[in-house]
């Protein structure tokens, strides 16, 4: 028996032993968790209540343990469907939230309300039923996740207003709707003035605060008065837990009689300007939120960009309506000037030429040009001047065009021409490059120094008029020449013609010409539109938006314009063997690319060279290819083709904005393509992409020919060309 006693009395000493750890293990536990850890028996009593409850709900272990828990913790408004939940787990033994983690709201000893989140264990001791609940504070979360939400919101809404006016009003209700505060209010700043003058407000629909925005929107604040003053004086957010109570807050007795409090507020910057300030109130009164202000304060930046760019846009615009005025003025002003130019120009004694450069082919001549060569206008226009065998020296020949093309002019160069009938006449020549419908053209004044020679007051007589025709070239020449300088060039071209044969063209014709003339100006604010259709790529705000169409038909059409646009100067061929007519893209963006490839093919290239269009088809991807005989690229330009306003070094005075090649590869991107080039100075440009145009398993229709359509239109426009050109005459 002795034995039997002392080790049962060992057992005893370990097995106290053991409960004294797994106690102190426990309450270790309970004491260091960050969590709230509550444990209530079957009537909602509190049985335990550890430090981090105590900290979160203000209630000491003393204050705690004995109460009911509903009391302490629940908001009153849910205490009586916590205790009917609590009767229905204890009788049923299954209730729906043991178990799992949910969101709740709970209340602190001071009556303030907060989310929490709730996980709660079954314990039976023995007959007992007890509840233990694991409960977080994630008021922090809750809070950054609204700053968060409220953020997007006001990024959501900049990306997609037009205007500030309508951004405004929609800001004011995001942050006020996300971040739970009542009113929100937008002061811009009168440079003039030197004050903030609200100009939007929006508050909650059901409240009340007539008086306050009333006041408000009159009130006009200088540097350091009031809140939104004291925000442009410091340029830092600001926060004020109680309106009310504050010495520098002129609308404080408004915003008791309306019941509100707490305000912050934040500027609206420009680097170091303040534009603006944004305020907000609440009828609560809240403590300063340093991550709140810190939130805004970045917003604010954001907020000053938007008005920086939205005014930059409508500077553009106004700039763009008063070119467009300039223009209408300057054409009027042109028609009148070409008219004495006209005038000038066929009754002058000096003879006059305008030679195209590209081929030194006549393309109007004067009457005293063809008194002295004793060839008919008619026999001249169309043809070289070394055809008509009027060159007495083919060196003088070669030095005066080569001069003419590096120096782009020739002043009083004499030279030796011969007439049809085979007398020399020795003349005094001068030339100046000029555009004529964006091509490249000479005009070539020359005095017959024969008839000088004879008589010194003829001499005199011609170098007056010589003068005076100088005088009106330099004009025109600084005229055309204007930074518009290739849309005037379609004007200068309309206006010649309309000078030149004003007595023999129809009202329909004169018409036409003018309608040329409007359509250039309308070319002009194009310009802008580049730009501007740039910046809505680089912004993401061009999408792929696909839909079904004819890509044979539409590359024809596309052809059709192109050649209709530059009056058939090259011949452009298509080659169309992708099987399938009908593909799934975005049309729009098709035609922004192929537009800009075929217009540089044709522009880069010689008048009458082929340019071509090639269409293939590899899987699901369409194979474009535009190919020209142009200028070429040089090397060391090609690494920077895709920047805005690059241009090759080799373009010389060829007309263009430097984007077309960007805009080309923005919309490329845009329907998930890919695009590369060669080319070699001299020799022509190859320009290939591929874009994704084809449905997967798709048939594919019989190989179509290479279209006769684009060359055989190139033909016919050229044809009529020189037709009405002969007819004119």
């Amino acid at each position: 028996m002795p034995n039997l006693t002392t080790t049962q009395f060992l057992r005893v000493e370990r097995t106290e032993a053991a409960l004294r750890l797994s106690e102190a293990t426990k309450t270790a536990i309970l004491e260091a968790a960050l969590d709230c850890i509550v444990t209530i028996d079957a009537n909602g009593l509190v049985l335990d209540w550890n430090p981090a409850a105590a900290r979160t709900f203000g209630y000491s272990w003393a204050e705690a343990v004995g109460r009911e828990m509903a009391e302490l913790i629940v908001p009153p408004r849910l205490r009586e469907m916590h205790r009917n939940g609590l009767a229905r787990a204890v009788s049923s033994g299954q209730d729906r939230i043991t178990g799992k983690r949910i969101e709740i709201t709970a209340c602190r000893k001071n009556g303030e309300e907060f989310p929490v989140e709730l996980a709660i264990t079954r314990i039976a001791a023995g007959a007992s039923l007890l509840f233990t609940g694991h409960i977080r504070d994630i008021s922090a979360r809750k809070e950054a996740e609204q700053r968060r939400a409220a953020e997007l919101s006001v990024i959501r809404t900049l990306a997609q207003a037009g205007s500030l006016s309508e951004a405004a009003p929609q800001v004011l209700q995001a942050v006020c709707e996300s971040l739970q505060w009542d009113l929100g209010t937008f002061w811009r700043r009168d440079p003039s003035a030197a004050v903030l003058h609200c100009v939007h407000v929006w508050h909650a629909p059901h409240l009340q605060l007539e008086a306050f925005v009333s006041a408000t929107i009159n009130s006009r604040f200088t540097l350091g008065t009031g809140l939104p003053g004291r925000i442009w004086a410091t340029c830092q957010p600001e926060w004020i837990p109680d309106v009310t109570q504050d010495p520098n807050f002129p609308r404080a007795s408004l915003a008791a009689e309306n019941s509100l409090h707490a305000a912050f507020g934040f500027p609206i910057r420009l680097g170091k300007e303040v534009l603006g300030v944004i305020e907000f109130f609440s009828r609560k009164i809240r403590e300063p939120n340093a991550e709140v202000l810190e939130t805004f304060s970045a917003i604010g930046s954001q907020i000053g960009q938007f008005i920086e760019r939205h005014e930059a846009e409508e500077a553009i615009y106004r700039m763009n309506a008063d070119l467009e005025n300039r223009i209408a003025e300057a054409t009027a002003e042109l028609r009148a000037s070409q008219e004495r130019f006209h005038k000038a120009f066929h009754a002058s004694p000096a003879m006059m030429a305008l030679i195209r450069r590209v081929d030194l082919r006549f393309i109007d001549v004067n009457a005293a040009f063809c008194k002295l060569t004793e060839f008919a206008a008619g026999e001249v226009v169309g043809r070289a001047s070394d055809e008509l065998n009027i060159w007495i020296q083919t060196k003088q020949y070669q030095q005066f065009f080569a001069q003419l093309k590096s120096r782009g002019a020739v002043r009083e160069r004499e030279l030796e021409l011969r007439s049809l009938s085979g007398r020399t006449h020795p003349v005094l020549a001068t030339a100046e490059r000029i555009e004529v419908e964006r091509e490249p053209h000479l005009l070539i004044v020359a005095l017959d120094l024969s008839a000088r020679k004879r008589a010194e007051e003829e001499l005199r007589t011609a170098l007056v008029q010589e003068k005076e025709l100088s005088r009106l070239k330099t004009n025109f020449v600084n005229l055309v020449s204007h930074e518009f300088r290739t849309p005037l060039g379609v004007i200068l071209s309309s206006t010649d013609i309309l000078a030149s044969y004003q007595d023999r063209l129809s009202k329909e014709q004169r018409a036409d010409h003018l309608q040329d003339i409007r359509h250039a100006t309308r070319h002009m604010a194009s310009l802008m539109e580049e730009v501007l259709l740039l910046g809505r790529v680089e912004a993401g705000k061009m999408q792929c938006h696909p839909h079904s169409f004819n890509l044979n038909e539409f590359c024809k059409r596309l052809i059709e314009e192109q050649l209709s646009a530059s009056t058939a100067k090259c011949s452009v061929v298509l080659n169309f063997t992708a099987g399938e007519d009908t593909v799934l893209g975005d049309e729009g963006l098709l035609r922004h690319i192929l537009a800009n490839l075929l217009s540089n093919a044709i522009k880069y290239s010689k008048g009458g060279s082929d340019v071509s269009l090639s269409v293939f088809r590899q899987g699901r991807n369409a194979l474009f290819e535009v190919c020209d005989q142009g200028i070429g690229i040089p090397q060391q330009d090609q690494a920077r083709l895709f920047e805005a306003f690059h241009r090759g070094q080799n373009v010389r005075d060829i007309p263009g904005t430097g984007l077309g090649m960007v805009i080309v590869k923005r919309c490329v991107d845009l329907h998930g393509g890919t695009i590369s080039l060669k080319s070699q100075p001299g020799h022509g440009t190859t320009v290939a992409f591929a874009i994704p145009l084809f449905r997967r398993g798709a048939r594919k229709s019989a190989p179509k020919r290479k279209s006769p359509i684009s060359k055989a239109r190139a033909d016919i426009l050229m044809r009529n060309s020189h037709s009405d050109a002969r007819k004119k005459k």
